[in-house]
């Protein structure tokens, strides 16, 4: 019983019953096969009573003149015709043909007919008018008819072709409500997706701007939120290009000047410092032209060669940090289309961070995993690590562990690898694995959708 109700519950969520499209066709087509029920039983029920009441006091009324008839026609003294017809009443064949109770009297008040309504009270009795082949007047008294079977009438009435056709019709009739409703909202869906994805704004299509109902309020409110949206984070970002491209000219003014005063004092600690500062600054400002570059760009997707990727990085890691061992265990199949200009960054930011923060002869592990339908990067360094508190806010710009505002970093390397991962579609995962340091994992999807 529970492996069932487990196989019932998968093909629920598997066929997707929760959506709104399965709702509201189950609720209008219950709710129309209720209304067809509950009509279907109200005029089933007032033509069937008064149709098999009709019918009903037809039977009794030409049963009465068949026995009236027969009693009639019986060429025996008057005394003794009630008697033969009690014998005809008796007989098995007459019984086997469903004989009807009743009482008939003749114009003298006399019993000529007799049967089973003994019992019956007589408000429950019927009163009718015969006459006989005489014209003499018989007054003829029959049980009321009991009310028909109104359920055994409405299914056997369901089983006929009109009702059969009505219950497949209010299911088409529901099914297309339900698409006419989840199909906008549908798009509606995939439009904001591919906005999200593409940072494109596109039109929605007029016919769906019209509709003049709550949906086209919705569509009207989504385009109008996307549009207000994209106007904002264009802005941000050519706010934040213009102004990286305009700190560069005062900094090589301000390079230029230390130099000339070094010219003149070359060992001064000041013009050291002003070096160092300028470095910096110039640094921090590529950073932030990386990170706007991956916002805007949208190139065409290229063949990646995940290993060549690594070891161009581990290459220029073996300059930066001589004194840090580095193992890489590659994978001959790890390859993809992407974006390889994005994917070298957001390798050279999680390797260079894993080089810089462990110690003279702390090894960094690289590793390359080929999945069915990804490629998993591990980077794993053996360094202070990270806490459990600030993992999720290493990914938020400008953020560094601990909160340390005077380190060589600027809190923007996994945030560009983090947009540079999430243009192909992927996972970063950090995690602290057994025996300390920080494990870094980067997991592509083959199929990256562009």
């Amino acid at each position: 019983m529970a492996r069932f109700s487990t196989l019932l519950g998968a093909m629920y969520h598997k066929l997707g019953f929760r959506r709104l499209f399965w709702r509201v066709f189950i609720w209008f087509w219950l709710s129309s096969l209720l209304v067809m029920f509950a009509t279907s039983f109200v005029i089933i029920s007032k033509y069937s009573s008064e149709d098999y009441a009709k019918r009903y006091s037809n039977d009794v009324l030409t049963q009465a003149e068949r026995i009236v008839w027969r009693y009639e026609q019986t060429l025996v003294p008057q005394a003794n015709r009630s008697v033969k017809l009690k014998n005809w009443i008796n007989k098995k064949e007459n019984r086997r043909g469903h004989l009807m109770s009743m009482l008939i009297m003749d114009d003298t008040k006399q019993r000529i007919y007799h049967y089973r309504l003994n019992k019956v009270k007589p408000e429950d009795r019927l009163a009718h008018s015969v006459f006989g082949p005489s014209g003499r007047s018989y007054q003829v008294f029959s049980k009321k008819p009991q009310a028909p079977r109104i359920y055994t009438q409405l299914m056997y009435r369901f089983q006929s072709l009109q009702f059969v056709f009505i219950f497949f019709a209010s299911a088409l009739v529901s099914a297309l409500l339900s698409w006419s409703i989840t199909r906008p909202l549908n798009y509606l869906g995939s439009f904001s997706r591919h906005y999200a994805n593409k940072q494109e704004v596109a039109p929605l299509p007029r016919a769906l701007l019209t509709r003049g109902d709550e949906v086209a309020d919705l569509a009207q409110d989504i385009e109008f939120m996307i549009n207000k949206t994209h106007a904002a984070a264009t802005a941000q970002q050519q706010l934040l290009h213009d102004v990286s491209h305009e700190l560069r000219a005062p900094l090589a003014r301000l390079q230029v000047s230390a130099a000339l005063i070094e010219q003149k004092s070359p060992d001064s600690r000041h013009v050291k410092q002003i070096h160092n500062d300028c470095l910096r600054i110039d640094q921090l400002i590529q950073q932030i032209l990386d990170y706007s570059k991956l916002e805007q760009d949208n190139p065409a997707q290229e063949p990646c060669n995940i290993n060549a990727l690594c070891e161009q990085v581990i290459k220029n890691m073996a300059v930066t940090y001589p004194d840090i061992p580095v193992t890489f265990k590659a994978d001959n199949k790890a390859q993809l289309n992407g974006y390889p200009e994005a994917l070298l960054q957001a390798f050279d930011n999680i390797i260079g961070n894993a080089c810089k923060y462990s110690s003279d002869g702390q090894p960094v592990d690289i590793s390359v995993n080929n999945r069915e339908n990804s490629i998993v990067v591990s980077v794993r360094d053996h360094g202070p690590g990270v806490d459990e508190s600030e993992m999720s806010k290493l990914l938020q710009p400008f953020y560094r562990a601990g909160n340390k505002m005077h380190t060589n970093g600027f809190g923007l390397g996994l945030s560009i690898a983090l947009k540079a991962i999430n243009k192909h579609h992927g996972e970063l995962r950090i995690s602290t694995p057994d025996g300390g340091g920080l494990l870094v994992e980067i997991i592509l999807p083959r199929d990256t959708v562009a």
